[in-house]
């Protein structure tokens, strides 16, 4: 239990040293959008340094978008008035490692992965990010370009979902990064 018994005494510092939630208490008007993946060493909160309640932020392994993502970016742009969407990929990617192995086997003619069997949620996820990265050069073996070709179709599933396409046009930016486990900077594609 000393596990759980170390995060009730973070939160009681957090809450004893911290009045920012007190402000934010009566509402929230985060300034972007952040769809990071779940790894838990790409934070969002805190590699971008920033205070409770100016980040939005949807975490999902890969930064994959399927329907509970698209209503939680859609209730940042439609309800919450956010104009900016960053998309932040990672290096060492565990799932874009696990489509890079697809590929891998893709290309030596021996992918076992059968779209119409029972297959476990991982295992399609991971399918799909291969999708995202099949056809393009080195994605087997260079696994930044296959984050950012992975990135760039989450993206396009973003532009292509109607609230969000009419968002743009009304302003709303999608924004890409990268962000760099090993030197903790990340880089934005503007």
């Amino acid at each position: 239990m000393a596990n759980y018994e170390k995060l009730i005494g973070g939160n009681r510092s957090f809450y004893e040293r911290n009045a920012d939630f007190k402000e934010l208490a009566g509402g929230q008007k985060p300034e972007h959008i952040v769809v990071a993946c779940s790894d838990s060493r790409v934070a969002p909160e805190i590699i971008l340094n920033a205070r409770l309640g100016e980040l939005f932020v949807i975490r999902s392994a890969g930064e994959v978008i399927d329907d509970a993502e698209l209503a939680t970016i859609e209730y940042g742009v439609v309800h919450l008035g956010i104009k900016s969407i960053i998309m932040l990929a990672h290096t060492n990617c565990g799932a874009v490692a696990e489509a890079q192995k697809l590929l891998r086997e893709s290309e030596a003619g021996k992918l076992h992965f059968d779209e119409k069997a029972a297959n476990s949620k991982l295992d399609v996820m991971a399918y799909r990010i291969y999708k995202n990265i099949a056809g393009k050069s080195n994605n087997s073996v260079d696994s930044r370009s296959a984050a950012l070709d992975n990135l760039m179709a989450q993206i396009k599933i973003l532009e292509d979902y109607e609230p969000i396409r009419d968002a743009i046009k009304n302003g709303l930016r999608i924004i890409s990064g990268m962000y760099d486990i090993n030197t903790g900077r990340v880089e934005l594609y503007v």
